[in-house]
Formats: C-alpha cells, structure tokens, sequence
C-alpha cells in the first residue's frame, strides 16, 4: 500500500504480503510511466514521421485545387512529386510551375522545407549522439538505448539550426526576387525568390521557370549563378561544419571530420569544374559567352552536389560527362546537411586509406590524426551497399522500361537518373517524365533510399560494432 500525504512515485509503495520460495511478483507499471527517449526510438519517430509526410503531401497534391487545370493528378505522378519533394531530390515529372496551382506549389514548398529542414534537425542530433561514443559513459549509454544528449541540448542545437535555415533562406530569398523583379511583376517575384531560396538550400532543385528548363535562362546571370551556389553549398556543408569552422577561424583549430569535409569539398569542386570545361567547351557550353563558360561549368559541379538545378540541357552533354557526374552525384555533402550521397567525410576516409596504404604506411592519417580501422571499414561498408543498391535500381528500372514498358531510354541515362535518384540530387537526362508508373516507383523506392539509407546504415553499423578481446591468426592472402 501506498502512505498518505507522499508523492506518487515509483518506489515509494510498500508491499506486505508471503511469498514462496519459488514465486515471483511484479509490479505493474505506472499509468504515466513513459518509454525513456533512446536513439532508437528517436530514429523509429524519425521514419514514421517521414512516411506521414510524403503520404499526407501525396494525397493533397492529388487534390483538384492543387492542379492549375482543377482536375486532379495521377497518384503516381502526386506520389513521386511528394516523394521527390519531402527527399529534397528535384526529380519531377510534371511539370512545377504549368502544372501546380498557387496551393500545389505552396505544398510542394512545404514538403520541401519539412524534407531539407527536419532531415538536418534529425541527423545533426543523431549524428552529435553518436560522436558522443568516445567516453566510457556515453558509449555505455548509446549501447543501452539510452540518450547520449540531453533535451536541452538537443533543444538548443536544434534552435540554431533553426535560425541558420531561416537566415540563409531569407537572404537568399530576397537576393533572388531582387533579380526576378526585372523579368516578373513584384509579387511573382517575391513568390519566386522565396520558393527558389528554399529549394536550394535544401538542395532540392525544383524550380518555377517552366518547361523543365530549370534555371538555363540565366546561364549567364552572375547574381543569380553566385546566390543559388551559396545557398546551395550552406546547405550541402551543414550547420555544423560550418559553425565550426566560423567559431575557430584557424585550419589548426577547427574538427578533423570539419577539415575533412572541407578540403573533400574543394577538390570535388576542382576537379569536376576542370574537367566539365575540357569535355564540354564546344557542346555543352558552346552556347555560353566566353567569360560565363567558367561559371557555368563551377554551377553545374555545385550542383551535382544534390542540389539538382541545372543552367545546361544535361541531354546535350557528352557521354563521358553523363558518366563524371554519376560519380560527383555519388559524393554529396556533409554528414548532417541538406545533401545526400554517401558525403564528404565517407569519400575523404576511403581517399586517405588509399593514400597512406600507397605510401606504405601501416595506420591511415591524415593532419596529425590517425583514421581508426573501425571508420575506414564502415566507410567501405557504406560505399559497397551504396554501390550495391545502384546496381539493384538500375537493374530493375531497365526492366521496368525495356522489359515492361517496351521503351528504349539509354542505359546511361537510366544509371545517370538512378543516381540521381539516390543521391536525392535532381538532375535528369531527360527521361523521367517519360517514365511507366513502374519506372516512377523504382526512382521513388530509390529517393527514399538515397534519403534515409546512408544515415541508417552508418547508426547501424555503429550500434553493431563489437569490441573483441581476441584476435585470429593472421592468414596470406595472394593480391595483385
């Protein structure tokens, strides 16, 4: 029984009563007694609150007064909208601007800002909990079920985040309507420089041009090229990368997975801006003033970083640059961020193993710092099944248009869609609206893949890592 004038709480009843030797009793737990908030619990929330949305997005974009004809879509087509949308991919096929109403596009805007802004909430939190592993404590915790980070300081991450995402948005967004204003009226503008603000620095890629030209009518708008790259490269970067880096403001001083990401960054960046030039100079590009061929080719390598936007028609460019950019769109951006891909950091540790591994070294380094066996493999982990999952996509969206739907897309460009897909990124050959439904729901199990699939898969390999006390002889192995 339970003394009077005590509080209510677990521990504080008494209980008289004889108990055999054998016999066990158990209290039943209190009405109010709740599930103590763990990772996985999180990352199950995580999910299911994802599925909601792009089930509740598909079923409104399927509305008549989400259609600019007042008829209603396709589910297929408003399930890969919302799909496409809530992923922050860009993949469409309809068109955004003809064919969503004011609503439609205010719906796919929302899907898009829950999709880029919730993903960075969720993975920065799961991602700081995990990084939290290091101490005796906090692995014991994580191994339990246990959160690793306190509410407030989930609350507070979260919060600045928050206040990034708005600031850059809204920058963005009047840097943007600012130059729309001179092609549209005022409040089209203003509509615009909000919705394309939003889009790309969620690295979502949809845009309200028409056509499905994207942003190929200012190819040679400096204001419009250098805006859209900033916000897209504040989003693909994340908030914590660069706090961090903003916060230190010394190479010596920032986070090695920061310096990671940044140095992976820049040479993405470079390379793939060097080599877009060299192929498509005279393709491509051939249409592009001379002095703009430079930015141009910088816009596309920016935004094969999951952004999606395009200022080229990709259908135009050659073969070896369709199959560059299935890598570049592999890549992505930062743990964390607004991007897909395998990031930054997992390409970098593959890079510095091969590095050190060619110059003989027995322990992958990189600045000082030593790279733990355990990254380097779930790295390799991570890339395979990527890689994997790729194959499987591409395998099965051939069958579903060669097999099935009797048409003959190239089967580069259905690996470049693919990727595209997976690595949420947006850019397309041209093939996507053309699609069977069957072929739409491969692109649409790949995004949500491509969304969802690198984060789980490092948490779980993580969760999965044992420490063993033993080790096995070592056996030969003929390579080479």
């Amino acid at each position: 029984m339970e003394q009077r004038g005590r509080r209510h709480l677990p521990g504080n009843r008494v209980v008289h009563r004889r108990l055999d030797a054998t016999q066990v009793i158990q209290l039943a737990p209190e009405e109010h007694e709740r599930e103590a908030p763990s990772v996985q619990t999180n990352a199950k929330r995580f999910v299911a609150a994802y599925i909601a949305i792009v089930l509740l997005g598909a079923f409104l974009l399927t509305m008549p007064f989400s259609s600019e004809h007042g008829m209603s879509t396709r589910p297929v087509d408003a399930v890969f909208t919302a799909v496409s949308a809530s992923a922050v991919t860009g993949l469409v096929v309809v068109d955004t601007q003809s064919h969503w109403s004011f609503t439609g596009e205010l719906i796919v805007l929302v899907l898009i800002q829950l999709g880029g802004l919730g993903f960075m909430v969720g993975a920065s939190l799961l991602l700081v909990s995990l990084g939290r592993g290091g101490s005796l404590r906090s692995a014991l915790l994580l191994r339990d079920g246990s959160p690793a980070l306190s509410i407030q300081e989930a609350a507070s991450l979260s919060k600045r985040i928050l206040r990034f995402t708005l600031a850059c948005e809204a920058i963005g967004a009047v840097a943007l309507a600012a130059r729309f204003a001179r092609d549209q009226p005022l409040d089209v503008a203003i509509w615009y420089g909000i919705f394309h603000s939003v889009s790309m620095f969620c690295n979502a890629g949809f845009d309200l041009q028409g056509g499905f030209h994207s942003l190929v009518r200012y190819q040679d708008s400096p204001w419009i090229n250098f805006t859209v790259m900033a916000l897209i490269q504040a989003g693909a970067l994340s908030y914590m990368v660069l706090s961090d880096a903003a916060s230190k403001r010394s190479w010596r001083r920032i986070k090695f997975d920061t310096k990671l990401v940044l140095l992976a960054n820049a040479v993405v960046l470079a390379v793939s801006t060097i080599l877009f030039m060299i192929t498509e100079w005279r393709a491509a590009l051939v249409d592009s003033p001379g002095w703009a061929k430079p930015m141009v080719a910088l816009f596309q390598s920016v935004s094969a970083r999951t952004a999606g936007a395009s200022t080229i028609d990709f259908s135009q460019a050659h073969s070896s640059t369709v199959f560059l950019w299935i890598g570049v769109m592999m890549v992505g951006g930062a743990a964390g961020s607004t991007a897909g891909g395998i990031k930054l950091a997992t390409a970098a540790i593959i890079a510095i193993a091969v590095f050190s591994t060619l110059r003989g070294q027995n322990h992958s380094q990189a600045f000082g710092r030593r790279v733990t066996a355990e990254l380097v493999f779930r790295a390799m982990a991570i890339i395979s099944v990527f890689l994997f999952m790729h194959f499987v996509f591409t395998l099965l969206l051939a069958f579903a248009e060669d097999v099935m739907g009797h048409s003959d897309p190239s089967f580069l460009s259905m690996m470049f869609e693919t990727m595209s897909a997976m690595a949420t990124v947006g850019l397309s050959t041209g093939i996507t609206p053309h699609l069977s439904a069957a072929g739409k729901l491969v692109l649409c199990a790949a995004m949500f893949f491509g969304r969802l699939g690198p984060l789980t898969l490092a948490y779980a390999l993580i969760q999965r890592q044992q420490v063993t006390r033993y080790r096995y002889p070592e056996a030969p192995v003929r390579m080479g």
